[in-house]
């Protein structure tokens, strides 16, 4: 640990924090969050020790963040942003960042949705009070310390009492660099309101490294939904940490779509504070050649009468591997609560594997809660009944994995957001690289099939009751 920590500059972190003009107890949030990332160990939990990854990263070349060197072949920003022509949107590269028109017209209810700089000259206050009740501390693991210690840009998304947003806001990234990115979201919803953020995380053909950090803070009431496609490079380290607060009957819906990252490290966690609050965590993974997924999910129930759902689908090609860990915590205040965390796996090559490994920590009594897990590969009666209506056998697969991610997909508050994770899909399939294009194809699903799987509940019960 000690070797570790001297590859950090001597006041490098303070350098940062002067450089954006922050506040004191910004600065030292940011310190203290660098002495966490030093002490901390990969995996808190002995549960999940033998089933982490090696990240392999570089301290030194993070802790100097030069060196840097851009891709000549990176789409420009008017392609990066192709397909927004409408809505309330950023798009935005590690040195450049556009807006839609209209953005600013959520100023009028309220509403701020803006960068970090911004944030820290008009918005202080709410920042000050997002960091005194911070979703995701320091001493909460590793590698969001790192980002806490380190983090370079932020979007900041408040909604004050009671203002409903009917139509999405969004975010389209692309890492354009082999400069290491540290980001932050902070979405904090006042009591009554509701509002959808979804995001898109792209990047060049160069090895670099993205850190991303999503807090949700929902108040009594509320609602949120985040949605986030993530397709980096394959070259790219990919780590994210999300965690949603909700109190009083609020809700969080995640839907997390996982395509992108040589490695991707995912930890998520929805935190039932009060009475009446629930969560839906649907995560897609779809990886090929020697990608790794490490996933963490958990959902944690203070409050009575509170409902938390988690369903990861993973298919794995090639010798691509997968480890999805979660946990039900269910505390001795939390009577009626119910929970169901479930994890599948569609093998598609002898040479692929994954891991499910669910857990129950139950610490009173009156409550529901069911955890499943399964590995398989494809059933060769599926496959031959599909060739018989026609379809080769690559396509008969290709719509059996397509039919298995659906009911997860079509949760996507975005019809164009739905198309691009299905063109993901296929691109990947067809080992294509790059930008995702957008094009006309067959539709698989009619819209009307979409709406039932919309309405239908996809967590289903363990394999016994069904």
């Amino acid at each position: 640990m000690e070797q570790q920590a001297r590859t950090f500059e001597e006041g490098f972190v303070e350098k940062l924090s002067n450089s954006f003009n922050e506040p004191s107890w910004l600065t030292d949030f940011r310190m203290e969050s660098l002495k966490q990332f030093e002490i901390l160990p990969e995996e808190k939990s002995s549960l999940y020790t033998k089933h982490g990854l090696n990240l392999g990263l570089e301290f030194k070349s993070l802790a100097s963040l030069e060196g840097a060197t851009a891709d000549p072949a990176a789409p420009s920003m008017s392609e990066i942003a192709s397909g927004m022509e409408s809505g309330q949107y950023y798009v935005s590269t590690q040195t450049e960042t556009i807006a839609s028109k209209n953005v600013r017209e959520l100023e009028s209810k309220g509403v701020i949705f803006c960068d970090y700089h911004e944030a820290l000259e008009k918005h202080e206050s709410v920042l000050k009070r997002i960091f005194s009740e911070k979703a995701i501390k320091p001493s909460d693991d590793k590698y969001a310390a790192l980002n806490s210690s380190l983090f370079t840009s932020a979007w900041l998304l408040y909604v004050p009492k009671k203002v409903r947003l009917t139509d999405p806001l969004r975010l389209r990234f692309f890492l354009n660099s082999t400069k290491p990115h540290f980001s932050q979201t902070w979405v904090y919803v006042e009591p009554d309101s509701e509002v959808s953020l979804l995001t898109e995380s792209y990047g060049a053909e160069i090895p670099s490294l993205a850190s991303e950090v999503v807090e949700a803070y929902v108040k009594d009431y509320s609602t949120v939904s985040y949605s986030n496609i993530q397709d980096y490079s394959q070259q790219t380290t990919v780590l994210t940490n999300s965690k949603a607060i909700c109190e009083r009957d609020a809700q969080i819906r995640w839907t997390l779509g996982y395509f992108g990252g040589k490695i991707h490290r995912s930890r998520s966690e929805s935190i039932f504070l009060k009475d009446g609050a629930g969560a839906e965590d649907v995560e897609v993974v779809l990886g090929n050649n020697s990608q790794r997924f490490d996933l963490v999910s958990d959902l944690s129930h203070v409050g009575q009468h509170t409902r938390g759902r988690i369903l990861s689908n993973n298919v794995l090609m090639d010798k691509s591997e997968s480890v999805f860990k979660g946990m039900i915590r269910i505390g001795k205040d939390a009577k009626n609560s119910s929970a169901y965390l479930a994890g599948h796996a569609i093998l598609l090559s002898p040479d692929s594997r994954s891991d499910a490994i669910p857990g129950l920590e139950i610490l009173t009594n009156d409550v529901k809660a069911t955890h499943s897990a399964s590995v398989s590969q494809i059933d060769e009666e599926q496959i031959f009944y599909m060739m018989t209506r026609g379809l080769s056998e690559d396509e008969s697969k290709k719509f059996i994995v397509l039919g298995f991610l659906e009911p997860a997909i079509s949760r996507i508050n975005s019809e164009e957001l739905r198309d691009t994770m299905r063109d993901l899909v296929e691109s990947k399939w067809y080992r294509e690289t790059g930008l995702i294009r957008r094009k006309k194809r067959e539709v698989l699903f009619e819209e009307e099939n979409k709406d039932q799987n919309v309405k239908r509940d996809i967590f289903e019960g363990h394999y016994k009751y069904r």
